[in-house]
């Protein structure tokens, strides 16, 4: 039994972090935020190109709410207006309840997959019978292999619309009464290089945002593991109380 408060760590970016751990405090948690990653555009693809694979993509699949942000960002008023009309003639999807949200704000109205992450979009596409038509994956510079390989070839185009870049921050030494939030894999394996020692591998809680970080993080030799319902700062709340619950 811990007898020390509680301390949470919050490795999500900005201002994601931050709205975490608004959340955190008032359930009595001292919370310390050290965004592992940050997030910038990626200026790969211009408006007008993006524009261009837009109208020749039948079906949208927005795997964040950085990628719906950074997305339309680029857009002027009069154009997202367009845009918006533009969606009512695509099938949408968003990877989770967040990105919805974000595709909410602008007006667009998105499926959600009952599991939020590449298998549930797969299992969603299937259940629409979208695996033929032309699809635009918006993502950041990196992932999402399963959804490439579900797709036959010319099915599916791939728009970036920002990056991921490594930060400076550094974690505090960490002990049993401290829980780290962990909401990407990319995040985990920057926690477990900065984590190398195994006493506090075994020490430290993770709390994570899916069943397949709370798996790498296993892998690295972290053993205590809270898996979140999803990745929402609601479902990691709960996951951080019912740590606490456990520990005092």
């Amino acid at each position: 039994m811990v007898s020390t408060q509680l301390k949470i760590v919050v490795t999500r970016p900005s201002p994601f972090g931050e709205a975490l751990c608004s959340e955190l405090e008032p359930e009595n948690f001292f919370c310390i935020h050290c965004p592992l990653i940050d997030f910038q555009p990626d200026s790969s693809y211009d408006k007008d190109q993006r524009l261009i694979l837009l109208k020749q993509s039948q079906t949208w699949i927005f795997i964040s709410r950085q990628a719906v942000n950074f997305c339309f960002e680029v857009f002027s008023e009069a154009e997202q207006a367009s845009l918006h009309q533009l969606s009512a003639d695509k099938k949408i999807i968003a990877v989770g309840s967040a990105t919805a949200d974000a595709l909410a704000q602008l007006g667009i109205e998105a499926m959600v997959p009952t599991t939020p992450n590449s298998e549930g979009i797969i299992a969603l596409l299937g259940q629409h019978q979208l695996a033929t038509q032309a699809t635009l994956l918006i993502r950041g510079n990196q992932g999402r292999a399963l959804l490439q390989e579900y797709f036959s070839e010319g099915h599916l185009s791939i728009l970036p619309v920002y990056q991921r870049h490594t930060t400076q921050h550094r974690l505090q030494p960490v002990d049993q009464a401290t829980a780290i939030v962990v909401t990407s894999g990319q995040l985990m394996e920057l926690v477990a290089q900065q984590i190398t020692e195994q006493q506090q591998r075994r020490d430290v809680t993770i709390i994570s945002g899916s069943q397949r970080i709370s798996q790498i993080a296993q892998q690295f030799g972290f053993t205590n593991c809270y898996t979140a319902e999803n990745a929402s700062n609601t479902a990691l709340v709960k996951s951080c109380i019912l740590w606490r619950n456990s520990v005092t």
